[in-house]
């Protein structure tokens, strides 16, 4: 390997990085840091503001809704299609940026596909594939505006949505249900302004039972300046409320209640803005599902919260109303009911009293974060991985206000964050997520691209069986000198302990070069008396890297330093040799790179050598007496 300009610039393909967050501290070890490999994408036709996705399951499609326009992409086939849905002759926008149709909503119900659009303040759906050429009011299924705040639940039959029925009227945000049995509506009352997050049908034990739980974000009642302006909120619904029995409640939901999410942490106090939700159902029963909340405070730290569903149930069972002083009665309000019916005076109740008093804690056992940091993230999304020790392991993948996603694992004694990828070929904002969980596919989209994220991307800890292990990443084990992917289903090295073991890829079976070999060694010819720089690989924040020459320690990195970098600044006959940089980490030592320095062989070397050194020397001093010259001319 040769050198130019007299710089050996060795470099890996992959940096590393090890997060490690606890419920208390944060600790900064970054373990990857990933140009995506191994994904695929496509180019959109133009620049878009908005993109709705829509995946089935298992599939290897991908609808992308956008403005004007349907794209169908095929990730196996790697094929495209696209279908124009071109906005309708109008005149009803007041703003000439909401005369388009943008697809908002694209999702089944019944036995059809649903594409919808705003339709130039037009609200319209289409079958897809098309049945006929007649396209439908999209009442509840799409806004009239693209910039409006909007979430829509499709549940069998039933279509929940908070999205307004009339362009002018209407202007007080309310959850509805749109389609169904009836037509329901929240109480104007109930929501301050209200920012919708997520919502989602819990099946309980009884069918009468079940209940729709929304997340959002609302103001404050509290104006005072040292309290948060929004506050987290997560309201229940019985799902077979039939309404009120009088006229003025014959439309409004009358089970409503809301309560606060708290998120704190000793060390960083509250974490008031609910950012994004992402549920995660148990095989273990409705009470075990969990909420996993993303917050942010007013420090710029993000945290991420869990909730399970039997924790939320039991505050709206039992807390007292704030702000009701009497006797609770028999019939608590926010009760689902056999009869789908709410006495009218548990109503009037629960209408003037909407909030119950206790807020919502974190599950246990740590009753506070599950961990925090200083970035700025945007969406969640959970899955969940069997590993190869029989235990099945939580992953999120968190995305950055600069368009990276962090992929973290969580451990026994807290979250790893194992990869940092950044899925499009420029950073660039993520407009849309969605996760396959049984493919195990990440699918993002930004304003010019779509990709698939293979959530096992074992090939980056490619380096060595150590690199593998300590990456801790579920998916991954070390066979034969790779690390691949659990779905391969072979015996492999993993361990997703925090404490490695040095022996555990002593039998790895990988095909090793002799350390001490010269073939284990790059050979890097530099010129006598040039520089030199030689770069480690950093695998690793949480390792300590050592350059060694001729086996003597010469130089010691500490975390801060990235690459770790060894300079020459006057290569002498001494320094020529091996030179080796070593990583320690966990009681596992990794030689990351190995390097033999020579001298150039041709014969006639020595003596350009010796020019060289000769006429830089005469430049240098040919340039200070030309310095002196200029300071006499100008005095």
């Amino acid at each position: 390997m040769g050198l130019n300009s007299h710089t050996a610039y060795l470099m890996a393909l992959w940096t590393s990085q090890l997060l490690l967050l606890t419920a208390g501290h944060s600790r900064l070890n970054p373990r990857i840091i990933a140009a995506l490999k191994g994904g695929s994408r496509f180019q959109l036709d133009k620049e878009e503001n908005l993109t709705t996705l829509y995946h089935d399951e298992g599939s290897s499609s991908l609808l992308v809704g956008a403005e004007a326009k349907l794209y169908s992409f095929d990730f196996d086939r790697l094929s495209r299609h696209t279908e124009d849905f071109p906005k309708q002759n109008s005149t009803i926008c007041q703003k000439p940026e909401e005369n388009k149709n943008y697809l908002t909503f694209i999702g089944k119900y019944k036995d059809q596909l649903l594409v919808c659009g705003t339709n130039a303040c037009k609200p319209t759906c289409w079958n897809r594939p098309p049945r006929n050429n007649t396209p439908m009011s999209a009442k509840g299924l799409a806004p009239f505006a693209p910039n409006q705040n909007s979430l829509v639940l499709v549940d069998g039959d039933d279509i929940y949505s908070t999205i307004s029925s009339h362009l002018h009227n209407g202007k007080i945000p309310r959850f509805r249900q749109v389609q169904g049995s009836g037509e329901l509506y929240t109480s104007d009352t109930a929501m301050q302004n209200p920012e919708f997050v997520k919502a989602t049908v819990i099946q309980r034990d009884e069918r009468y039972d079940d209940k729709i739980y929304y997340f959002f974000r609302e103001d404050n009642p509290d104006k005072s300046p040292e309290a948060p302006l929004k506050l987290p909120r997560v309201a229940q619904l019985c799902k077979g409320d039939k309404g009120g029995p009088s006229s003025l409640s014959a439309s409004k939901w009358t089970t409503f209640l809301k309560a606060t999410l708290a998120c704190t942490n000793p060390d960083r106090g509250t974490f008031n803005r609910l950012q994004d939700v992402f549920i995660v159902p148990s095989d273990k029963g409705w009470r075990n599902t969990r909420a996993y909340g993303l917050f942010s405070n007013s420090w710029g730290y993000s945290a991420v919260c869990v909730y399970t569903f039997g924790d939320i149930d039991a505050v709206f069972r039992t807390s007292n109303l704030k702000g009701y002083t009497e006797e609770m009665p028999e019939i608590r309000p926010g009760q689902c009911r056999p009869d789908s019916q709410t006495p009218a005076e548990i109503f009037k109740i629960a209408d003037s009293h909407p909030e119950v008093e206790d807020r919502v804690q974190p599950s246990a056992p740590r009753n506070t974060t599950l961990f925090y940091n200083k970035n700025h993230y945007r969406k969640i999304g959970v899955h969940r991985i069997r590993a190869r020790d029989g235990h099945t392991y939580n992953v999120f993948y968190l995305v950055t206000d600069k368009g990276y996603i962090h992929k973290m694992v969580e451990l026994p004694h807290g979250v790893v964050n194992i990869l940092e990828v950044q899925p499009f070929e420029k950073p660039a904002p993520v407009l849309a997520m969605t996760l396959d969980h049984t493919q195990a596919k990440l699918y993002v989209s930004s304003a010019k691209e779509v990709v698939q994220v293979p959530m096992d991307m074992c090939e980056v800890y490619n380096r060595s069986c150590e690199s593998c292990v300590l990456a801790k990443d579920p998916y991954c084990g070390w066979v034969d000198g790779n690390c691949i992917s659990v779905k391969a289903n072979v015996t492999m090295i993993q361990n997703m302990t925090l404490d490695p073991s040095p022996e555990i890829c002593s039998h790895s079976g990988s095909k090793r070069v002799a350390a001490d070999s010269p073939e284990s060694y790059q050979n890097v010819t530099v010129a006598l008396f040039s520089r030199c720089f030689l770069h480690c690989p950093v695998d690793s924040h949480n390792a300590t890297y050592v350059w060694h020459h001729n086996g003597s320690r010469i130089q010691t990195c500490s975390a801060a330093h990235q690459p770790c970098t060894h300079f020459l600044e006057n290569v002498t006959h001494s320094l020529y040799g091996h030179y080796t940089c070593v990583s320690r980490e966990g009681g596992i030592a990794q030689t990351l790179l190995r390097v033999w320095l020579k001298t150039p062989e041709s014969p006639t070397q020595p003596l350009m050598q010796k020019s060289q050194a000769v006429a830089a020397s005469l430049s240098f001093w040919l340039g200070f007496l030309q310095m002196v010259a200029l300071v006499l001319l100008f005095q």
